[in-house]
């Protein structure tokens, strides 16, 4: 419940906030005759009498005592401002904006073995107040964590932020009233009303039915206020870790991706000049010079690689039908396969003579077909 006479303006006539004017104005006359100096001679006589003329001057007129009863929804008694000299709170550009509000954020910088903590209360309108919550969020991301002591405050901030931002009923009530009663000594009543009416988001059911005492007052057509996305802010706070998170697992998956494609273009994909051993001792190289492949370790020994030829045949000098044919196979002639393209496209197969060259898969079978002659390089047997 808050308090409806912080000054004490009601407590010093004797009556009640809800009392009506005749109410007051007896009330008033009584306490004037009782506490006069010419009828009451006691030390306090004096400053009594002089508070309950300040009390009436204020409770006696009805827009003074719509303003006192306002400002006394927003200030208690030891920051209640100056009721004739308000000062219109402005945005963060400095500019007059009636559709601002309150953000608390909370910044912390870690310096390994002590951090630097503050907090702001933030005036702002609500693309201002999206763009410091990210600063604010990038601010604490980054430099936060540096130190035991830091990163437990950045914790307790991150979570305070979230939390808070959206939830400053009080605060942002202070302020649209406020704005709204200093707009109207300005002349401003359309910005007050504006203001006015945002402050009912805020208003407790009898904070309400001052202001819209308030409103009807004024007599102003306004537009229907725009409402803050705070949603929207709420995910702000999201914003900066969201994006840590994504670069951290992007050059997470790079990594690997580009593990993979080292290790591929390093490991399995192999150039030409391949070395084949036979059981003699004797050794042979491809001389084909093409694209990277991936190989099969030849064994002259293993029967689960050879292959046979489906029709005639061209053999090219690459995995491509551009490159110049290096000789032509008969349907059936058995074969060895060396090793494919990452397509799987194209195989390299090796002849009898011992030459490799590269063929279409669509043309192989797997398997034996005409029989191995005897002088053959693709299979020995033991």
């Amino acid at each position: 419940m808050y308090n409806r006479d912080p000054l004490k303006y009601y407590q010093v006539l004797e009556v009640s906030p809800d009392a009506d004017p005749r109410t007051i104005k007896l009330s008033y006359r009584d306490c004037a005759k009782k506490w006069h100096p010419d009828y009451n001679k006691s030390e306090d006589a004096m400053e009594h009498f002089q508070k309950i003329s300040v009390a009436y001057d204020i409770l006696q007129d009805e827009d003074k005592r719509l303003t006192y009863d306002l400002l006394a929804c927003a200030y208690e008694s030891d920051d209640f401002p100056q009721m004739d000299a308000l000062s219109i709170f402005k945005d963060r550009t400095e500019a007059e904006n009636p559709n601002v509000r309150v953000v608390d954020l909370q910044y912390v910088v870690g310096k390994l073995i002590r951090c630097d903590k503050r907090e702001e209360r933030l005036i702002c309108s609500e693309k201002q107040a999206f763009n410091e919550i990210v600063k604010c969020s990038l601010s604490n991301w980054l430099v936060g964590w540096w130190g035991l002591e830091a990163f437990v405050a950045n914790c307790r901030a991150l979570k305070a932020n979230f939390c808070k931002t959206g939830n400053s009923r009080q605060d942002n009530l202070t302020l649209l009233l406020h704005n709204a009663l200093a707009y109207h000594q300005e002349k401003k009543d359309a910005q007050a009303a504006y203001s006015a009416i945002q402050a009912m988001d805020y208003a407790l059911p009898e904070q309400r039915k001052l202001l819209e005492r308030y409103i009807a007052k004024l007599n102003c057509q306004v537009p229907r206020p725009v409402c803050w996305r705070w949603r929207r802010l709420k995910t702000a706070h999201l914003l900066v870790p969201f994006v840590l998170v994504m670069l951290f697992l992007s050059f997470g998956v790079n990594s690997t991706f580009g593990s993979f494609r080292q290790y591929m273009n390093k490991q399995h994909e192999v150039t030409y000049f391949q070395k084949v051993t036979f059981n003699d001792g004797n050794e042979t190289f491809d001389d084909v010079v093409v694209s990277k492949i991936f190989d099969v370790p030849v064994n002259v020994y293993d029967e689960t690689m050879l292959y046979h030829l489906r029709d005639d045949s061209k053999v090219m000098y690459g995995p491509d039908d551009k490159f110049d044919v290096m000789t032509n196979v008969k349907k059936g002639q058995t074969v060895r396969v060396t090793g494919f393209t990452l397509n799987k496209k194209w195989y390299r197969i090796m002849l009898d003579n011992g030459e490799m060259g590269f063929i279409k898969k669509s043309m192989l079978d797997k398997g034996y077909g005409l029989p191995v002659p005897a002088e053959s390089k693709i299979l020995l047997i033991r």
